[in-house]
């Protein structure tokens, strides 16, 4: 592997860095070069991006006003 290529395993630890656009230079380049050849990788990245969408339009939920705070 030389060192503008990433394995699966470097892709799947850098995808939520990936997403939050937190991936620069050789870093983002040996990621976005991975998800270019791996269906894989592509097909996690599609799965985590959905999740995070999900998550996001859900927004904070309120905690139950019978549920009370534990110090």
């Amino acid at each position: 592997m030389s060192l503008l290529e990433a394995s699966c395993a470097a892709t799947a630890e850098a995808l939520s860095d990936r997403l939050e656009g937190e991936l620069h230079g050789l870093q983002r380049l040996r990621i976005d070069r991975h998800l270019a050849r791996c269906s894989i990788c592509r097909s996690t990245l599609a799965s985590l991006t959905r999740l995070v969408h999900v998550l996001r339009t859900l927004g904070d939920a309120e905690a139950p006003t019978a549920v009370s705070r534990v110090d």
